[in-house]
């Protein structure tokens, strides 16, 4: 008896894999995928910044110009006195008479000139003190509702610092300066560590 073998399945066609079609379609979906992150990435940076940014280099201070805390700045035109009128003005201002002969004594060498700019409240209270300084020289100030008499010496190129002594009234306190240009409102003052500093230009 003639034993015949077992017939084999006849292989079926198989298709060939498309390697550059699923390598093109893994690698869109992984750059579809990347660029969803990086979106998603630069979306939460941008809403949701945790990093605090470097704090700005501090310049120091000039060696005659006093440590400055919360200023603000302004520029003031102001009128020269003549030396003849140095003695009076002087005696009006608010030097110690020690100062005052050290300034008179720079003002006759030429090594300092005097500039006026009558301040005042421009809310018209009276009662808040202020310090101007200049020079490494201070005098202080009672303010009022009407201009009164400041005498400041300057060197070459001059800045004022005004502090505040008293607590500044509410809402602002605003200095009014008579500048030569005419009246001027400098930066207004809120609390005690504010500071106003005044480049000086000379006429």
């Amino acid at each position: 008896m003639t034993v015949q073998p077992e017939p084999r399945p006849e292989p079926r066609p198989q298709p060939l894999p498309s390697e550059p079609a699923s390598r093109g379609r893994a690698l869109w979906g992984g750059g579809g995928l990347i660029a969803a992150l990086t979106v998603g990435a630069g979306a939460f940076f941008y809403t949701h910044n945790t990093t605090t940014p470097p704090a700005p280099a501090i310049a120091p201070p000039a060696q005659n110009t006093p440590a400055v805390p919360a200023a603000q700045t302004a520029a003031v035109q102001l009128s020269m006195l003549s030396p003849a009128k140095a003695p009076s003005a002087l005696a009006k201002s608010g030097f110690s008479p020690a100062d005052r002969a050290r300034i008179l004594a720079a003002v006759k060498d030429g090594k300092m000139r005097l500039v006026e700019m009558p301040v005042l409240d421009a809310s018209g209270a009276v009662g808040q003190t202020i310090d101007v300084t200049v020079s490494g020289l201070t005098q202080r100030v009672v303010l009022t509702g009407k201009f009164q008499h400041l005498v400041i010496p300057i060197v070459e190129a001059g800045q004022i610092l005004i502090a505040p002594v008293s607590m500044p009234h509410a809402p602002a306190l605003t200095i009014g300066a008579l500048t030569a240009l005419g009246p001027q409102a400098l930066p207004a003052l809120t609390t005690l560590d504010q500071r106003v500093l005044l480049n000086v230009i000379v006429q």
